[in-house]
């Protein structure tokens, strides 16, 4: 599929709005992201980010943040022009709107996170314009927060909804000050155990949450969420070193691999066919199956806690530590 971009609007000083036409319709469910693939000095680059658009919109946006040392997200701030054309591949990812179609919600989200939370909120209103709803959006200052007018609009066209911002420095008038903890949130939504919690946001925040969460007695099975950035090799075990090599065999194709590879980097190196778009733990297409006790993960991304247990990994967030057998999906 090939995509036009018709308008970039700057929504924050580091977040801009992508809209573009497709020359076919693409079927996704709201929540879910686009694989873009961008060509940078003459090599295609895949990253997948969350549309902010709901099907029947005549346009797909994508919002994007840029990061520091960010390849495509730089990119695309410093170059990307109206008219210019990008390569997609299908929509995917498994947070988006199952979970939002029915019950009261919770809607959390910080920073570029509330991107699929926003394509969720758009689509259950459309849906059901009653529904009991609070959404509670932190951000680091008044200018930082993503889609306050349109947030705004919804919140006052649906009396059902509430619109809580978190604004850590300079809030103002109608925002709350400070950060988001279990008291704040309790405060916000005393029925919490009642709802369907539905967050996107930094690793940090996340980790945050699942601990108010528990806090305050809420069911985990009622909780449903997706890192926006890959969780850091800090907080997982230390890289096998750069000497130790092992073996990785694919059907009947075995390819080398050194303590410094993900598991990706060696199979591509050894021209295995092996699709990834975000290259950073978060959208699981690269998944794989293999050994679960011979793998240093630095994320698990989308996978189920079944997936996990029958030893699926994601290749671009994986490193081996003894020759394994790796099945591609």
């Amino acid at each position: 599929m090939q995509l036009t971009c018709t308008e970039i609007r700057a929504e924050t000083h580091d977040v801009n709005t992508y809209l573009f036409e497709s020359d076919q319709p693409i079927d996704f469910i709201p929540g879910q992201f686009l694989p873009l693939q961008v060509e940078i000095d003459g090599d295609s680059h895949s990253r997948c980010y969350s549309l902010a658009s709901i099907p029947g919109d005549n346009r797909y946006a994508l919002t994007i943040k840029r990061v520091s040392g960010g390849l495509v997200s730089n990119y695309l701030a410093d170059n990307a022009r109206v008219g210019d054309n990008f390569a997609t591949l299908s929509a995917g990812g498994e947070f988006h709107y199952q979970y939002a179609q029915q019950g009261k919600l919770l809607m959390l989200s910080a920073g570029c996170g509330i991107t699929p939370v926003y394509s969720m909120l758009r689509a259950r209103l459309q849906a059901d314009p009653d529904a009991d709803i609070v959404f509670v959006h932190s951000a680091r200052t008044p200018a930082d927060r993503i889609f306050p007018r349109e947030l705004e609009q919804l919140a006052q066209a649906h009396p059902n909804l509430r619109l809580c911002w978190v604004v850590s420095e300079g809030a103002e008038s109608g925002q709350l000050d400070g950060q988001l903890d279990a008291r704040l949130l309790l405060s916000l939504t005393t029925d919490i155990r009642e709802r369907t919690i539905l967050m996107c946001g930094p690793q940090g925040y996340m980790e945050a949450a699942h601990g108010w969460f528990d806090a305050l007695g809420v069911d985990p099975e009622r909780v449903f969420h997706e890192m926006f950035a890959p969780v850091s090799g800090d907080n997982g075990p230390e890289p096998a070193s750069e000497g130790a090599g092992h073996t990785l065999t694919v059907a009947d194709k075995a390819v080398n691999i050194d303590g410094s590879q993900t598991v990706l980097e060696a199979l591509e190196a050894g021209g295995l066919p092996i699709f990834a778009a975000c290259r950073a733990g978060v959208c699981g297409s690269c998944k794989c199956k293999g050994d679960g006790e011979k793998l240093e993960r630095t994320s698990v991304g989308p996978l189920t806690p079944q997936e996990l247990e029958e030893g699926y990994f994601l290749a671009c967030a994986s490193r081996v530590t003894g020759d394994m057998q790796v099945t591609l999906p």
